[in-house]
This record gives C-alpha cells, sequence and structure tokens, in this order.
C-alpha cells in the first residue's frame, strides 16, 4: 500500500467513513463469498434441487398408484315396507350400519411411450438445471469481479484525486511564501489556493462514488449494503490472452448450452403429444371388505370380501382435433426454442468478436498509458522545480499538475478496462471458474 493510499484510509477513518477495524477483503475472498452466499447462486442451487427432486418414474408415470380407503356409516331410518302378500313392516328408528375397507392398485402399462419420453425429459430438466446453475455461478462470479475491480479503480482514481491535492498544496504554500516575500504576486497564490479546493471537493465527490460501488459489491456478496472494506491497491490483469477457436467457443459456452438443451427439451413435447394418438392400457386390482347391518328389510346382516382384477384399453377415436392440435403448437414452440438457439448462437459470435475487440483495444490503451504516464512525471517534477526556483509561471506549473493527474486516472481507468473485458472474454469461454 502506498503513502497516499494510506494517508487516504486515514482521512476517511478520521471522517467516519470506515470503521477502526476494516476487514480486508481480496478479489478471492470476494468470490468465495458470493459463491456461498449470493441469492441468486442460492436460487439456482434451489431449482437444481428441484428437479432432481421431479427426476424420478413415479412422476413420469411408470409407477402404479395404490391406495387404501376405509369407512364407516351409521344411521337410523324409518322404515314402511307393503309386500306383496299383504303383510307390513313398519320400523321406527331403525339403526343401520355399514363397514367398508379396501386396498386398491392402478397401473397404467401403456400409454404409447408417452412415460418414457417423460422420463427422458425429466432427466434433460434435471442437466438443464445444472447448466443454468454453473451459468449462474459464472455470471455471478464475472459480477463480482467487475465490481470489485470497480472498487478498486475508484480507490485508485481517490488516489490520483489526492495526488494533485498534494501537488496543489506545495504550490499553495510556495506562492504564498512567495507572494509574502514580495517576489511573486498575490494572483498566483489565490490560483493555488482556489486550485488546491476544488482538488478537495473531487475528493468528497469521489468518496461518494467509492460508497456507491462497495454497495454494489455487497449486493453480490449478500453482506449489508453498508460494509466496508479494505480492497487491493491494484488489479492483476492478463494482457496476453489469446481467443479460442470458434468451434470450441460453442462446445464450452454455457448460455449457448442452456438454449441447446432447452430447444431438446421442447421437441421431447411435441413427441409426447404425439404419444396421445395411441391407446391406453391400465391394469387395475382391488381387495375389498364390506359389512352391513339393518334392523329393518330384507337383508338384515351381509358380508363380503375378496380380491378383483381387470385389464383396461382406451382408444383415442376422436377428440375434437385436440390431439392434432397440441402436436401441432408443440412441433411450432420445438422450432421457435431451435430458432432461439440459432439466434443465441449467432449473437455469442458478435459478443465473442466485440469482447476480443475491446480486449485488444484496451491493451493497447493501457500499454500507452504506461509509457504516458512516465512523461508526465518527468514533466510535473521540471515544472516543480523550475516553480521553486521561480523561472516557471503558476500557469505553466497548473498546466503540468494537471496533466499527471489526468495521467494518473487514465492509466487507472486503461487498467480498470482491461481487467473488465478480460472477465468478458473470460466468461464467454467459460474460464471464469473451472
Amino acid at each position: 500500500m502506498n503513502k497516499m493510499r494510506k494517508i487516504y484510509i486515514l482521512v476517511l477513518c478520521l471522517t467516519g467513513n470506515l470503521c477502526a477495524a476494516q476487514q480486508r477483503l481480496t478479489l478471492q475472498d470476494a468470490i468465495a463469498r458470493a459463491l456461498q452466499y449470493n441469492y441468486d447462486i442460492r436460487m439456482a442451487d434451489v431449482v437444481v434441487k428441484q428437479a432432481d427432486a421431479n427426476n424420478t418414474m413415479g412422476n413420469a408415470g411408470m409407477l402404479p398408484d395404490v391406495a387404501a380407503n376405509a369407512g364407516y356409516r351409521q344411521g337410523t331410518n324409518n322404515v314402511f315396507n307393503q309386500l306383496s302378500n299383504g303383510t307390513e313392516q313398519i320400523r321406527p328408528n331403525a339403526a343401520t350400519s355399514g363397514l367398508s375397507a379396501s386396498v386398491d392398485a392402478l397401473w397404467t402399462v401403456f400409454d404409447g411411450g408417452r412415460m418414457f419420453v417423460v422420463k427422458k425429459q425429466l432427466g434433460q430438466r434435471e442437466e438443464l438445471a445444472s447448466v443454468q446453475y454453473r451459468l449462474q455461478v459464472q455470471t455471478t462470479v464475472s459480477q463480482v469481479i467487475q465490481a470489485y475491480a470497480e472498487v478498486v479503480w475508484r480507490h485508485q482514481q481517490q488516489v490520483a484525486i489526492d495526488t494533485g491535492i498534494g501537488l496543489a498544496a506545495t504550490r499553495m504554500n510556495i506562492s504564498r511564501v512567495q507572494y509574502e516575500s514580495g517576489s511573486s504576486a498575490k494572483v498566483d497564490f489565490l490560483q493555488a489556493t482556489v486550485d488546491h479546493n476544488l482538488r478537495r471537493t473531487d475528493s468528497l465527490n469521489q468518496q461518494s462514488l467509492i460508497y456507491q460501488s462497495l454497495t454494489s459489491l455487497n449486493v453480490l456478496l449478500g453482506e449489508e449494503s453498508d460494509r466496508v472494506y479494505v480492497v487491493d491497491d491494484s488489479l492483476q490483469f492478463n494482457i496476453a490472452m489469446q481467443p479460442l477457436d470458434k468451434e470450441r467457443l460453442q462446445d464450452v459456452n454455457l448460455s449457448l448450452n442452456v438454449a441447446r438443451r432447452t430447444a431438446d427439451i421442447f421437441k421431447l413435447d411435441a413427441k409426447i403429444a404425439r404419444a396421445q394418438h395411441l391407446p391406453i392400457v391400465t391394469i387395475d386390482g382391488s381387495y375389498a371388505f364390506t359389512r352391513n347391518t339393518s334392523a329393518a328389510g330384507f337383508a338384515l346382516f351381509s358380508r363380503s370380501f375378496g380380491p378383483s382384477a381387470g385389464v383396461n384399453i382406451n382408444i383415442p377415436l376422436y377428440r375434437g382435433g385436440n390431439i392434432r392440435r397440441q402436436v401441432k403448437v408443440a412441433s411450432l414452440e420445438a422450432m421457435r426454442y431451435e430458432l432461439a438457439y440459432d439466434k443465441q448462437n449467432t449473437e455469442l459470435s458478435r459478443q465473442y468478436r466485440t469482447g476480443w475487440r475491446n480486449y485488444e483495444l484496451s491493451v493497447a490503451a493501457y500499454n500507452l498509458q504506461s509509457e504516458n504516464i512516465r512523461y508526465a512525471k518527468e514533466n510535473v517534477d521540471i515544472q516543480r522545480a523550475r516553480f521553486r526556483a521561480g523561472i516557471a509561471t503558476t500557469l505553466e506549473t497548473r498546466e503540468a499538475e494537471s496533466s499527471y493527474v489526468q495521467a494518473l486516472v487514465s492509466l487507472y481507468t486503461a487498467a480498470y478496462n482491461v481487467k473488465v473485458n478480460e472477465t468478458v472474454v473470460l466468461e464467454l469461454e467459460n474460464r471464469l471458474v473451472q
């Protein structure tokens, strides 16, 4: 941590923007926390568990339904029976009772192959949820890296602004001494004071931007929004990456993988709809027990128990054209998702070309700014020495200071752009999380 950064953190602590016991947060720490606490990742994990729970033979309709039933009924009836031989039976408040119990099973043994297609589809949905989970992890890691890079970048900008404050303060003090000794006009001192105050205003505004970027990072980490960390002083990035082969990119990109699997799942919907043209064969079985009593009537007591079984076949002959309609709609839906896959493939190619172009340009800009900062530093050192000696004017010194501060900001911005574009490319290549 350089001297200016230490001074900046001390100022923030004294002003109450940072607590006395700050926690250091590296990029790897941020990624680890996001993998554990990020809400999007946790919700995607729930979806995976749901898909796993749904992927069963019973949910596909391959297993029988078995149920046990039991019931008891009791009542009283006012009975009046007049028989053909002239006798009458009159029983007011005659008690009746009935007891029944059974175990029933129903098993669909053939449904046109629908159950096997459904089971295959459930397996594909589980695989899709797993790929979507990996995609969410990849996306979240990319967001965390970019958000963390922004926090570091904002801090670096603060360092550049504080450097400008230090330069302006030095010039202000020299101008005051020269003014008080009569070797310089008061206007130089006034201009230096104005520049110093403007830099301090920029510093306050930058603190607000740092807080906003930290808030965005905390949301990704699943932390309280006002949590503040000490982050790294600089960004680590690669300026020598090489692009993947286009065909290999199609194999590794997770977004394209999701689109492909989604299209395959909807193709199975069309097969499921076509299965409705075929007959359905079911087997049912039951073991039942009944017992009834009555205080009046012809049967005062009855009881029966025993097994029964049967085979049923349902042949769809005509359903108002609904089967044909469902097949057509499912086929069109499958076609729509196939087109969505083709569109995603085209979009991926565009994103990859754009991502690599932005990466290459940002690397070139970083190399240029790395060279430029040396010239700006040498220039400001010379102008400050000339100003101390009374050779350089305030305007020349002020211009050199501004150029150096701007060169620092440009260098830090170029490094930030390299990191962001590197992350975008690695995300497309599925190389952020292995």
